[in-house]
């Protein structure tokens, strides 16, 4: 039990804490007890220890809370031992490297600590098999179709896995790679300024068949590193190389950039990924409950496809609060268990808007008619309480992206998708706005 607690706790801190913590602290620390809501801790040294609960106690027992779903605190102690074991390891990897290093001179490379993450590790829907599949092409055959792949979407919907993937196919390949995040770049750019190394740091970046950057929206607002990213894409595409980029929005949306660098951005294919529709919300709750060697019961996949979620990761979350949960108290994974763990009521239905209904209500809370919604008038409200419904729809119904389109007078899923990315932008500046989208959902989601 202490293994798995601890294994999904460092799951998710590698995603929240800075690579070199998490790789000098975290990774090597072994969990030896559970017991009373106390994790035990061991680490290689004193300096170790004082390190973790100076500077990392506080999100470790965050996100140790999270998983186990109650109050819970770290002990660290020291085992000395930990510091053979890791000397040891760093020799075998040495030796490793150096003769990987004889039989391929040209060795891969990537500068972002890069999730193990695969084509056959994903769970492909409506909501994301084109990204998948130009992923997938771009993953075979870098630098001949698709260049650049840009996969743009919200938080948690898999553009990270698509682009890690990518990443660890082409290595696996025994191609050069070169994945990181736009933070990475920005902050590898400005310590090569700081000591005069710029042309160590473009020979780094250049000098590859493909780059990989995550989280390009980064560069918004930084004339500097947006020169000097315009720079290294034209290097690269002008030989061929492979490039692939992800953002939380569509290039043409995206604030802060500069029209060359916009430009190149959305040059190649532009796809991309939204919330899973009800086929592939089963079929990931599914995939992460096997995780946890929970054989799927259909009664605990409806629960937590109904519970209202935003993306994959709180999916993630909930599924390992239950399975913690259940690890916890003993007590097998039904419907009690998960609606005791997550604190929902048996008497919730899972969601079943329709289009329609989520059509009347916008209209309630925005004052404006089905017929206006549905006509070709663009005054302010109209417009906006259109797209609001639409955005609603993708968000709160099964239907496709044209069903969605045709029940709001006709329109295209181009329109649809220029919606969603509208409202989500304007979602994160607007507080009037986020409160009137609240209260639809709020009444979509309340128990009948």
């Amino acid at each position: 039990m202490v293994d798995a607690i601890w294994g999904k706790v460092k799951q998710e801190l590698r995603g929240r804490l800075a690579q070199r913590h998490y790789q000098a602290w975290i990774e090597p620390a072994r969990a030896v007890r559970w017991v009373d809501g106390v994790l035990t801790v061991e680490v290689a040294s004193p300096f170790a220890r004082e390190f973790v609960r100076r500077h990392l106690s506080n999100e470790i027992e965050r996100t140790l809370t999270a998983v186990t779903g109650s109050a819970a605190t770290v002990d660290v102690l020291v085992n000395r031992t930990l510091e053979e074991r890791a000397q040891a390891g760093r020799r075998a990897r040495r030796g490793a490297t150096t003769e990987r290093a004889e039989r391929t001179p040209a060795a891969s490379t990537h500068g972002h600590p890069l999730p193990p993450c695969t084509f056959d590790g994903f769970v492909v829907g409506q909501s994301n098999v084109m990204a998948y599949r130009a992923a997938k092409a771009v993953g075979t055959e870098p630098g001949v179709r698709f260049n650049p792949l840009f996969i743009y979407g919200g938080v948690g919907l898999g553009k990270t896995h698509l682009l890690a993937a990518i990443a660890n196919a082409l290595l696996a390949a025994g191609r050069p790679v070169r994945y990181v995040s736009g933070e990475v770049f920005v902050n590898e750019m400005i310590a090569a300024i700081r000591r005069d190394r710029m042309e160590q740091f473009r020979r780094r970046f250049r000098g590859i068949d493909t780059l990989v950057v995550d989280d390009v929206q980064f560069l918004a607002d930084k004339a500097r590193s947006q020169a000097e990213f315009t720079e290294t894409f034209n290097a690269l595409h002008q030989n061929g190389k492979q490039i692939v980029l992800a953002s939380d929005r569509a290039p043409g949306v995206m604030p802060g950039f500069q029209g060359p660098l916009r430009n190149r951005l959305a040059m190649g294919l532009t796809v991309d990924v939204t919330a899973p529709d009800a086929d592939l919300r089963c079929a990931l709750v599914r995939q992460k409950l096997e995780a946890w060697n929970i054989v799927p019961d259909e009664t605990v996949v409806e629960l937590l496809t109904g519970h209202w979620w935003d993306n994959v990761r709180e999916l993630e979350g909930l599924v390992t609060r239950v399975s913690a949960y259940a690890a916890l108290t003993g007590k097998p994974v039904g419907r009690p268990l998960v609606e005791e763990a997550l604190g929902i009521s048996a008497r919730r239905p899972p969601l079943r808007s329709t289009l329609e209904n989520v059509a009347r209500l916008v209209c309630e809370q925005f004052g404006v008619s089905r017929e206006d919604m549905a006509s070709a008038r663009r005054t302010a409200r109209v417009a906006l309480s259109r797209q609001v419904a639409m955005y609603l729809c993708r968000q709160h119904t099964d239907r496709s992206l044209a069903a969605i389109g045709e029940a709001f007078g006709g329109r295209d899923h181009t329109t649809v998708v220029h919606s969603v990315a509208v409202v989500e932008r304007r979602l994160r500046e607007d507080d009037r706005l986020r409160e009137a989208v609240r209260s639809v959902q709020e009444r979509l989601t309340r128990p009948q």
